[in-house]
C-alpha cells in the first residue's frame, strides 16, 4: 500500500497544528511498514526539514520563505503531479482543499480539522453561505474528523453521509521526544501564565487581559508569556495600553520552536485556553503531557481533549476565569492534582493510534 500526502501545508506552516498532524501521521505509518510519501514541492517546514524518512519526501526546503505567490502556488501544482503520477499511491489523503485537479485521484481521504470560517464567517468578511470546503468534500471518498464536535460542525455546514465520517484523535508525543530536545536557556527568573497560539478572532485572548489586573497579587507575581502568535501588533498594545496593563507584563516569544515550548511549558504555572472555538486543542494535551496544568475554556471540543484533567470555565465569563486563575496560582495541591490527572488523560492519546485508526480508513477504501 501507497499513500501520499499531497499538501501545500508543509509550505505555509513551520511548525503547526496541521502540519504536525500531518507529518507524525505519515511518520507512523511508515513506523508501521506502510509506504507513506510527503508531495510538498517548495516548503520551509521544520518537520520535514529534520525528518528521519526523507527518502519519502519530495520537495525542497526553503526555510527563508514565509508566503505563497501565483508563481509558486503553479510550481507546486506541476511538481505534485508530476510526483504522485511517479509514486502511483493507493491512496492520496490530501491536506489543500483547494486543488485543482482532485476530480481526477481516487481514493481520496481528507481530514477536516475544524469549522471555524464557516462558523466565524463574518470576522473573514464572508457570507453566511460560505462554505470553503464544499467541492473537496464531494470529491471525498472518505473524511476524517479530528474530534466529534469538528464532526458535529461538519454535518451542520455541510451535506454529507455520516457513514463516510470517522473521529479520529490526534496524538501526542511531546513528553516521549524529550530526550532529544535542546535545552533552551531563557533564564526565566518569574512566575507566568503561558498562552499558546494565534491571538485574534474566536481564539479570545484579552479575555485573559480583562481579569488578569482584577487580582492584585496574581498581577503583582506573574506575568503572562505568549507563544506563536507574533509580536504584540500596535493595536494590541493600544488596547494593554488601554486597560492600564503594563507592557512589560506580557512577553511574546513569536516564533514558533519545539524546543522553547517544552521548556515554557514545564516552567508555566498553568496554561491559558480560553478560544470560544477549536478543531481540537493541541496545546492543552502537550501541556498535561509535561506536567503542566491547565485551565481551559469548556467551548466546542476541548472537554473531549481535556476531560476531568483541568480547571474549565465559560469562555464569555470573566468571573469563572478569575476564580480559575486565583485557585491554581494559590493552592499548590489542585496544581498537584491537575498535573497528575492531566498526566494520565495525555496517555489516551497517541500518534501510533491515530495512525492505526487511519490505515483501518485506507483499507477499507481499497
Amino acid at each position: 500500500m501507497k499513500i501520499v500526502f499531497d499538501s501545500k501545508i508543509f509550505f505555509s506552516q513551520r511548525f503547526g497544528g496541521s502540519s504536525r498532524y500531518y507529518f507524525k501521521l505519515f511518520e507512523n505509518l511508515n513506523l508501521l511498514d506502510i509506504d507513506s510519501f510527503i508531495v510538498s514541492p517548495l516548503n520551509y517546514n521544520e518537520y520535514i526539514k529534520n525528518s528521519k524518512f526523507k527518502k519519502n519526501i519530495y520537495g525542497i526546503n526553503f526555510s527563508k520563505i514565509k508566503f505563497m505567490d501565483p508563481f509558486f502556488n503553479k510550481i507546486d501544482k506541476i511538481f505534485t503531479e508530476y510526483y504522485t503520477k511517479k509514486i502511483k499511491p493507493d491512496i492520496i489523503h490530501t491536506t489543500d482543499y483547494f486543488k485543482s485537479n482532485l476530480d481526477k485521484i481516487k481514493p481520496l481521504v481528507v481530514t477536516v480539522h475544524d469549522l471555524t470560517h464557516e462558523i466565524y464567517y463574518r470576522e473573514y468578511g464572508k457570507n453566511k453561505d460560505f462554505r470553503p470546503k464544499e467541492r473537496i468534500l464531494d470529491l471525498a471518498d472518505f473524511i476524517i474528523c479530528v474530534s466529534q464536535n469538528t464532526k458535529k460542525d461538519l454535518l451542520k455546514y455541510y451535506q454529507i453521509n455520516e457513514k463516510k465520517i470517522k473521529v479520529i484523535y490526534h496524538g501526542n508525543d511531546f513528553d516521549n521526544i524529550k530526550e532529544n530536545l535542546k535545552k533552551k536557556d531563557i533564564n526565566l527568573n518569574f512566575k507566568y501564565f503561558l498562552y499558546v497560539g494565534g491571538r485574534k478572532r474566536y481564539k479570545n485572548f484579552f479575555s485573559i487581559i480583562d481579569v488578569f489586573k482584577k487580582n492584585k497579587q496574581i498581577y503583582n507575581e506573574f506575568k503572562i508569556i505568549c507563544f506563536g502568535g507574533g509580536q504584540l501588533l500596535n493595536s494590541e498594545k493600544k488596547i494593554l495600553t488601554e486597560k492600564n496593563i503594563d507592557l512589560s507584563k506580557i512577553i511574546c516569544f513569536p516564533d514558533q520552536d519545539d524546543e522553547l515550548l517544552f521548556d515554557l511549558y514545564k516552567n508555566a504555572t498553568a496554561l491559558i485556553y480560553p478560544s470560544l472555538n477549536e478543531g481540537f486543542g493541541m496545546p492543552i494535551l502537550e501541556a498535561m503531557s509535561l506536567g503542566c496544568p491547565v485551565i481551559s475554556s469548556n467551548a466546542s471540543s476541548l472537554p473531549e481533549v481535556y476531560g476531568e484533567a483541568a480547571l474549565s470555565f465559560c469562555p464569555l465569563s470573566h468571573s469563572e476565569l478569575l476564580d480559575s486563575l486565583e485557585k491554581i496560582a494559590f493552592e499548590s495541591e489542585l496544581r498537584k492534582k491537575l498535573i497528575t490527572l492531566g498526566l494520565k488523560q495525555s496517555l489516551k492519546f497517541s500518534w501510533k493510534n491515530c495512525a492505526n485508526e487511519t490505515l483501518s480508513v485506507y483499507k477499507r477504501l481499497i
